[in-house]
């Protein structure tokens, strides 16, 4: 077990004065360890995205290595898992009565360094060393202000987990193990299911009658492990209607809608005929691996249609020179 930072900075190939600059705390800084900038949401709106520097990432690379993928997630936490993915999540809410979807507010920026620190003090590690994993593992949100001709990053809030750094993912998995053992049990106890998907909370089962007691339930424990519903993204969703899981449609078994099927088989078809510039209506810088990361997608979640849909993709890439 570490005690001391020198003995971290040995563990992670980095001085002492390196992991000392890394940690240290300003309110308003000139050098910041990360790069921040935004993606747009399918959804609408931005998403702000906190990348490490490579001095930082190269630390949180050593912590995610020989700390975090060490800690064994709830088996109803699917997201970020190795051998889990979106399909193992929707397909036990396949065939449902009901299915229930909440999403989970800003669910990074609530993840707050005291919280993280306690996560690596309940691993064994005394407060000196918890405190440094801590510091490496989160950053304030900040916003860029010139004063006298110099750029300062002011911090806005408390630390917390940045989108962005790869420690972040399992850090959460780890924080939320107790939700999501309070989660399945509140669900077992009124005859639902649970998985939890990162920030996407679902629940199914054949006794609607009970969906409204056990919304009341969930967000009560959400509140409890300081957590926020997303005010507009809560969904109920019956048999007689389209029931949709982490982007999978579950009225059966889990599969890619057909929507999506019939557009992906029309522009692949077409692209065979008139060549992939005519179909990237969006201006993918690269619509070929666009369309590969489309097919594969699809391939994945029903491996049944892999033939005929890279087939089809094969056609499409040759174009009308080739077919």
């Amino acid at each position: 077990m570490l005690h001391q930072a020198e003995d971290l900075a040995d563990r992670i190939g980095i001085e002492l004065k390196a992991l000392r600059w890394l940690t240290y705390h300003r309110r308003g800084a000139t050098v910041v360890h990360y790069r921040r900038y935004e993606i747009a949401k399918k959804s609408g709106g931005v998403r702000c995205i906190s990348a490490p520097k490579p001095a930082l990432a190269w630390a949180q690379r050593w912590i995610l290595d020989e700390i975090l993928r060490r800690l064994e997630p709830e088996p109803q936490a699917h997201g970020f898992v190795s051998g889990r993915s979106i399909v193992s999540n929707a397909e036990p809410h396949s065939g449902k009565a009901v299915v229930i979807n909440l999403d989970v507010k800003e669910f990074f920026p609530t993840i707050t360094f005291r919280r993280v620190k306690g996560l690596f003090g309940s691993l064994g590690y005394g407060e000196h060393i918890a405190t440094v994993l801590a510091l490496l593992c989160t950053e304030p949100p900040r916003v860029a202000a010139t004063l006298d001709g110099k750029t300062y990053h002011v911090a806005l809030g408390d630390r917390v987990l940045p989108q962005g750094a790869c420690t972040s993912p399992a850090l959460t998995n780890a924080i939320c193990r107790s939700l999501d053992r309070r989660l399945d049990g509140l669900a077992r106890r009124h005859g639902f299911t649970y998985t939890r998907y990162a920030d996407d909370l679902t629940f199914s089962g054949n006794r609607t009658a009970a969906s409204g007691r056990l919304l009341r339930s969930v967000r009560i424990i959400l509140v409890d492990e300081g957590l926020i519903e997303h005010p507009t993204k809560t969904r109920v969703m019956r048999r007689g209607g389209r029931q949709e899981v982490t982007g999978l449609t579950v009225n059966d078994r889990p599969a890619v809608s057909r929507e999506e099927l019939r557009t992906l088989r029309a522009i692949l078809h077409s692209a065979s005929r008139f060549g992939l510039d005519s179909q990237n209506r969006d201006g993918h810088p690269d619509f070929a691996s666009h369309l590969r990361g489309r097919v594969e997608f699809a391939c994945m979640v029903d491996p049944s249609r892999t033939p005929a849909l890279r087939e089809a993709l094969d056609r499409a890439l040759r174009g009308p020179s080739g077919s």
